[in-house]
């Protein structure tokens, strides 16, 4: 098939939003579909090719990998302003109303450098499928128009709980302006319910892959320390204060450090400065994925933030495959604990301060069983021939 891909977030973003379109575009591209990656550029101000500059690559490409392709970014300070906070209430949600009423989205700069390259992709490229994936409405706009001018289907990747994302009076009426989609991808079963209630198309649901290889099995020597992963976004930071009240509780005192992965680290070590904690902290920043994964196959256990307007199970996935214990604090779905038991992995939800200290006192280093054939279904291969069989049928 020519697939397209449509993603806010390009793909060298030190952002999780840059991982799902990502890894399916070279997923796709090396199961032998034809791929064109669209995204906005990776600083707002980079400068990018002209359309007239398209043609000479496209003919000179290699369709083993994806033809990436980058949008202008068409400054709008106002809009811009209003989607970071930087506008106080009630001029903040006027700003945010209007850009949903008259252009169906607050990312109207990224928007525009888009509408430049689409009769190039629609007419050189001629797509079979549009797939854009929602971080911003814009992204299904693009899409739509796209998919109108190359008169093609094109499919909502759903990642974003429609009701926690979008203005409360814009709910009903945003989501029958893409009534045209031919179907949809959900990044879990819980998105899939979700988007039940506003959109009644076909949908399956396909998981984002896990990228580290498979491995089990005890460290090597006997740790002298309790070595914490904690990766990922922490959102409101509750749950690190959790996780601190429960560890103060340990009547083990032992030598507890803390290792951070992610773009937070400046939070985290506030929180433990101002809680007066014992424990060891170091932020590693944001790491490439060999290096995450050393981090997080060193630790005795490996930690991530629930967000319950978050439902994707990526973080848990990815957890899972690296063959260490794994807690979610505060708790997790019924989801995500029958992914953890098909896979043989160890989920441990900790809600509070005693139970956190609990899973602490009780832990100790042990072989996982993690059962690898089971655990290769949420692979990115096997989660893009998912993906590849239900475009496949929108086709």
């Amino acid at each position: 098939m020519k697939i397209v891909l449509i993603n806010h977030t390009h793909p060298n973003a030190t952002h999780v939003s840059a991982l799902r379109m990502r890894e399916f575009a070279a997923c796709l591209a090396s199961a032998g579909d034809r791929v064109v990656l669209v995204t906005g550029p990776l600083n707002p101000n980079d400068a990018v090719e002209a359309p007239a500059a398209f043609e000479a690559r496209f003919v000179a490409h290699s369709w083993s990998s994806p033809f990436h392709v980058i949008c202008r970014h068409y400054s709008t300070p106002l809009r811009q302003a209003a989607r970071e906070g930087r506008i106080v209430s009630p001029f903040r949600q006027l700003v945010i109303g209007a850009s949903y009423l008259l252009r169906g989205g607050v990312f109207g700069d990224w928007r525009t450098g888009a509408s430049e390259i689409l009769p190039f992709i629609a007419t050189r490229f001629c797509p079979d499928v549009v797939l854009a994936t929602f971080g911003n409405t814009d992204a299904w706009s693009i899409a739509q128009e796209l998919a109108q001018v190359a008169r093609c289907p094109w499919v909502a990747d759903y990642k974003d709980p429609w009701s926690c994302f979008l203005p409360l009076g814009f709910r009903r009426w945003m989501a029958a302006r893409y009534g045209d989609m031919a179907g949809m991808t959900a990044f879990s079963r819980a998105h899939a319910r979700d988007a039940d209630a506003w959109f009644p198309c076909a949908k399956e649901v396909v998981y984002s892959g896990y990228r580290s290889k498979t491995e089990t099995g005890l460290l090597e020597g006997e740790q002298k320390s309790l070595q914490i992963a904690l990766s990922g976004s922490i959102y409101d930071g509750r749950s690190v204060e959790l996780l601190l009240e429960g560890l103060a509780l340990l009547s083990e005192k032992r030598n507890i450090k803390l290792n951070y992965a992610g773009n937070d680290g400046h939070r985290v070590g506030e929180m433990i400065t101002r809680a007066s904690s014992s424990v060891t902290f170091e932020d590693y920043g944001y790491l490439d994925i060999d290096s995450l994964t050393r981090l997080q196959r060193g630790a005795t256990v490996n930690i991530y933030v629930r967000n319950p307007n978050s439902l994707f199970q990526q973080k848990l996935i990815e957890l899972m495959a690296i063959g260490r214990p794994v807690i979610a604090v505060p708790g997790e779905s019924e989801e995500a604990r029958e992914l953890a038991e098909g896979i043989g992995g160890t989920l441990i939800p900790a809600s509070t301060p005693v139970e956190i200290a609990s899973v602490f006192s009780e832990l100790r280093t042990a072989q996982m069983s993690v059962d690898r054939e089971r655990l290769r279904v949420y692979s990115w291969s096997a989660q893009t021939a998912r993906l590849q069989r239900f475009l496949s049928t929108v086709v």
